[in-house]
């Protein structure tokens, strides 16, 4: 079991350090965020998994597409080279 998770976790962790050089302004929040929207997660789902609104989820992305300076007509899938 912890051998899954180590395999399933590794990805991921390779993409937040990724971020985090790229984006050194990023918190441990915002590369949480970009993982759950990387795997396609809806705004609801996330906000399930944060314990949040969805309306707090909303902000957090806005924000978020500022920090990272993404256009609201990209979407997460293209920011993220998916």
């Amino acid at each position: 079991m912890d051998r899954l998770m180590s395999e399933l976790q590794a990805p991921t962790l390779t993409f937040q350090q990724q971020l985090k050089k790229t984006y050194p302004c990023l918190t441990a929040y915002d590369l949480r965020l970009c993982t759950y929207l990387k795997a396609n997660l809806s705004t609801k789902e996330i906000a399930t998994l944060l314990n949040i609104t969805p309306d707090s989820v909303k902000k957090a992305k806005h924000r978020l597409r500022k920090k990272l300076s993404i256009d609201a007509t990209t979407t997460w899938g293209t920011a993220f080279g998916k």
